[in-house]
């Protein structure tokens, strides 16, 4: 089982607390950076050749889906794009509808390739068709990125093109061992039209009725061995994060790039597009073999992976990773399992993750182990200039008040962890607009007060729908964790997120908190992180602009955005490192993130400036 169906009820840790790779290598690369990027979520710089490698590696899945006897080379990109999908985003089990690849008749004779290498021509063209899309799509997404850094100019799609060619080689070896090693056994198996628990991504459902529409009835051909062969990936069209290998208590998380195994083996690949120099080579290493030990928890400690490789397509290498042996898998479960409960499952706090960074560490292309450089781990790091470590600090003001330029009375300021945007309310339903599997419109109304509902989600945290099933104008409902913002109209709006809850209630609204309680102005000093910045059009077709500062203090951190007009010049002058006061700020959350929202009436002020 390459992926797995989370046991909602028995899910004591949750999507939002699991242990992963990238947070075990980030932790070992230096526990404040840890601390920075995963528990106060800064976000480092999104440069395009995150999104290319995502690009190339969706292109290149897409393509896989795809099957030479069913596509012709010159179809459209979206021919089997458009699978049903579950409630969780996964691949539907139970979905009535028509699966893409059964509206397909298999191509006549005379189209379907006939060697290996007119298979190769197939497949590139396939690639032509998938990732001109793939890259624009990503190039959108870095555009929209508050984060974004570099030009999306310098990416060359050339290049893309040939990590991708790089690719269909590297799957090729595998089709033509097929051909030549696969058993009669897995050949009847396939050809009765029966599928693994988890079929590869191909089009198809979870069951075909008969047989595999494109069975021979002698020996194997080259279209069989293409789908035999075909690995297992996330679907293209399933939702991020929603096909993950999950342990079987629930506190280590990873999702798999390629699995293997017509042969009855099991062999993960791990996709880089990218050259495999550098410091980051020795994360993949240590990534695959955690995946190895995944997968051995998730198959009752009873299946061992066979091979690990990582295909770098930059370089047009494959490294082969050593397998752990199934002492090394007991060990390093437990290793890991004692990290999650140090990182995770207790509070923490910035003393106990101090800058201790680990030596950078030197590859050659494909990932080949060499001298490590002479250059230190904080040279390169993002947060160097706030990190003791580096040029910075983690001192803060004693002081919980301030006095501004041109006032008189002083400023009182809150502790960003002490900030509480949430309210748990019984109320009324005053209104009530619902469309049928869609989020409903509600407004409710505590004595005299009203305030607006708006569910962000489909889904609570705990996995359940976040409104009750019947609702109506008149019901007393309890509105649990809802978190309280003011629009631009000046209305009450109470936010569901995958924190909030709305349920039926027979309790009295003097049993909860008003509705009017809440504070809607705050005031926050803290350390200017860094600044961001998006622009776009709205559906009026008029151009807007928000800007926004992360901040930090000895208690947390939080985004703050507005308008870019509300900023004033002090935004403009801050850089990183500054202590900031904020006066008059809303606040606003996501989960478990507080997050603030300036107005014209809100002031930034530089209390102390790196300069």
């Amino acid at each position: 089982m390459p992926a797995t169906i989370v046991d909602q009820d028995n899910d004591v840790v949750g999507p939002y607390n699991r242990l992963s790779a990238s947070q075990v290598n980030s932790f070992q690369s230096c526990p404040r950076l840890w601390f920075y990027e995963k528990n106060l979520h800064f976000k480092f710089p999104q440069v395009p050749v995150l999104f290319v490698g995502r690009a190339v590696e969706d292109a290149f899945c897409r393509m896989l889906r795809e099957s030479p006897g069913l596509i012709s080379s010159n179809a459209s990109h979206d021919t089997i794009s458009r699978i049903p999908l579950d409630d969780n985003g996964q691949p539907d089990r139970n979905s009535d509808e028509v699966w893409p690849s059964q509206r397909i008749l298999p191509l006549p004779d005379k189209l379907l390739p006939k060697s290996i290498s007119e298979i190769r021509d197939w497949a590139i063209s396939r690639i032509d068709a998938h990732l001109p899309v793939s890259l624009e799509e990503m190039r959108v997404e870095w555009n929209k990125d508050e984060r974004k850094a570099g030009d999306w100019s310098d990416v060359d799609p050339n290049y893309c093109r040939e990590m991708c060619i790089n690719g269909i080689d590297m799957h090729l070896k595998e089709l033509e061992s097929c051909m030549e090693n696969i058993d009669e056994n897995t050949l009847k198996f396939w050809r009765n039209g029966h599928r693994e628990e988890w079929p590869s991504p191909d089009g198809f459902g979870f069951s075909l009725e008969g047989t595999h529409p494109l069975a021979n009835n002698s020996k194997i051909t080259l279209l069989e061995a293409w789908e035999i062969s075909r690995p297992w990936f996330v679907d293209p069209d399933a939702a991020n994060f929603s096909l993950n290998a999950i342990h079987p208590d629930f506190w280590f998380q990873g999702e798999y790039d390629l699995v293997y195994r017509w042969n009855g083996k099991i062999k993960i690949v791990d996709l880089k597009a990218s050259l495999g120099k550098g410091d980051r080579s020795g994360d993949y290493v240590k990534q695959l073999r955690m995946y190895a030990m995944l997968w051995w928890v998730t198959h009752e400690k009873k299946e061992l992976v066979s091979d690990l490789e990582v295909w770098y397509l930059g370089a047009n290498k494959v490294k082969i990773i050593d397998n752990p042996t199934e002492s090394e898998l007991e060990e390093m479960e437990k290793e890991l399992n004692l990290l999650w409960k140090e990182l995770k499952s207790v509070d923490i706090s910035i003393e106990n993750f101090p800058p201790s960074p680990s030596p950078v560490r030197g590859f050659l292309e494909g990932g080949v182990k060499t001298d490590p450089p002479s250059e230190k781990r904080c040279d390169r790091c993002d947060w160097s200039k706030i990190c003791p470590g580096g040029s910075g600090n983690d001192e803060f003001p004693a002081d919980k008040s301030f006095t501004l330029p041109g006032n008189i009375t002083p400023i009182e300021v809150t502790p960003i962890n002490d900030l509480d945007p949430r309210l748990t309310i019984v109320c009324d339903v005053f209104s009530v607009f619902d469309s049928k599997n869609k989020r409903p419109s509600i407004t409710i109304s505590q004595g005299k007060s009203m305030a607006k509902i708006d569910i962000l989600v489909d889904k609570h945290q705990d996995g359940q729908r976040p409104w009750p099933e019947q609702i109506s104008k008149g019901d007393r409902i309890m509105i649990e964790n809802a978190v309280v913002t003011v629009n631009w109209k000046g209305e009450l709006v109470l936010k569901i997120d995958p924190l909030g809850m709305i349920s039926k209630t027979q309790k009295e609204i003097v049993e909860h908190s008003d509705l009017m309680e809440f504070r809607a102005r705050w005031n926050v000093v803290g350390k200017m992180i860094y600044k961001f910045d998006k622009k776009g059009v709205g559906r009026n077709g008029k151009q807007w602009h928000r800007k926004g500062i992360m901040i930090m203090d000895p208690s947390g951190s939080m985004k703050i955005s507005g308008w870019a007009n509300d900023w004033g010049t002090q935004y403009e002058m801050s850089q990183m490192g500054d202590l900031v006061l904020i006066a008059n700020t809303g606040i606003d959350a996501w989960a478990t993130q507080v997050r603030g929202d300036i107005s014209r009436n809100s002031k930034i002020q530089i209390i102390s400036s790196t300069r």
